[in-house]
């Protein structure tokens, strides 16, 4: 049974009368009081039976989204997408931010059987994905909901959902290959979050185009990075300063780009003339600002889209048996100039 109007009242030393007045703005509540009733509320992860029950009804077509960080302006972009289709189908979303915390991610996925949610869209976080234990939590505690379940971009292992991935290998070879096409052959990397099959695979398409170019792969040359802004802008400073230092960088997603280019441009170190750089995904802000960044694009608003037409196709032909339908999207590389290879400090 789940948490009552009852258990918060007595967890908090009030009345239930209390309680529901606070929950329904029907009278006063001393404000001391209602800083206890609030916290309790969070730290037990009520939901109001009234709220479930109107959310649960066939008429409100309620489904949940979990994302791992939204702000990212890529998985920004996604929700749109899913918000677009969603809205013409008259779908409510329910959704969540996990911080990429599994704990979090736990909380949110207990929330939406709260909510009885027809179907849910989302992005395991990366800080349980690395865990067998708690991939199996995960798991199970997905299933709980009874709901068809979309992944997006981030595959969980011994599953059969649906899902829109990336062609990640691909890639990150092309963002490679197009440096060695410059002249480069002393290109670098930060990696993503190698405990995760993303971040696996933009390594191994980096490394596969230097050696399909006959070049070899230099250890010295690879930074481990975690997908962060703050572990790129850290990196790079480490790298710049290194004795022997790369003449190109391949950069794994828009937030290890963003770290990059926080630290170049902090350094005086332009681009392409001081080190020349591709990354993974687009960043609008840097088109905006006229910052010409040559990258393997996605279109995260149309992948929003795909998700949630994968979604709604499963919720119609829920209980049958059928084969799971995974969409992979290739990226498409967008040469700018970012690329080119210039002096190089040589």
């Amino acid at each position: 049974m789940g948490v009552t109007i009852k258990d918060i009242a007595d967890a908090c030393h009030v009345s239930k009368a209390t309680v529901s007045r606070y929950l329904n703005s029907s009278g006063y509540v001393s404000q001391e009081v209602a800083e206890r009733i609030a916290a309790k509320i969070e730290a037990l992860n009520y939901v109001p039976s009234e709220t479930a029950r109107s959310l649960s009804t066939k008429n409100s077509n309620v489904i949940g989204v979990v994302i791992p960080e939204i702000s990212n302006p890529f998985f920004a972009e996604i929700f749109k997408g899913i918000s677009d289709v969603a809205e013409g189908q008259d779908m409510n979303i329910l959704f969540c931010d996990t911080d990429n915390q599994p704990d979090k991610e736990m909380k949110a996925l207990k929330m939406l059987r709260t909510y009885h949610v027809k179907g849910m869209i989302i992005t395991p976080a990366s800080g349980g994905l690395k865990d067998p234990a708690y991939e199996k939590q995960f798991i199970d505690s997905v299933k709980l909901l009874n709901a068809p379940i979309v992944l997006l971009d981030r595959g969980v292992e011994f599953t059969e959902w649906d899902g829109v991935f990336t062609d990640n290998i691909k890639g990150a070879y092309g963002c490679t290959k197009l440096l060695i096409e410059n002249g480069h052959t002393q290109i670098g990397t930060i990696t993503g979050n190698l405990d995760l099959p993303i971040g696996q695979d933009r390594l191994k398409g980096y490394k596969n185009a230097l050696v399909d170019a006959g070049l070899a792969v230099d250890e010295t040359f690879i930074f481990e990075g975690d997908f962060s802004t703050e572990k790129a802008y850290q990196l790079t400073k480490v790298m710049m300063q290194s004795e022997e230092r790369p003449t190109a960088l391949f950069s794994p997603n828009n937030l290890t780009t963003i770290g990059i280019l926080q630290a170049l441009i902090e350094d005086s170190y332009r681009i392409p003339d001081d080190i020349s750089l591709v990354g993974f995904d687009d960043i609008e802000l840097l088109r905006t600002l006229n910052v010409k960044l040559s990258v393997a694009q996605r279109d995260p608003i149309d992948m929003g889209r795909q998700v949630m037409k994968l979604l709604l196709a499963r919720m119609v032909h829920t209980g049958e048996k059928k084969l799971p339908q995974r969409i992979i999207i290739e990226p498409k590389l967008i040469a700018r100039g970012s690329e080119k290879m210039k002096k190089h400090g040589q």
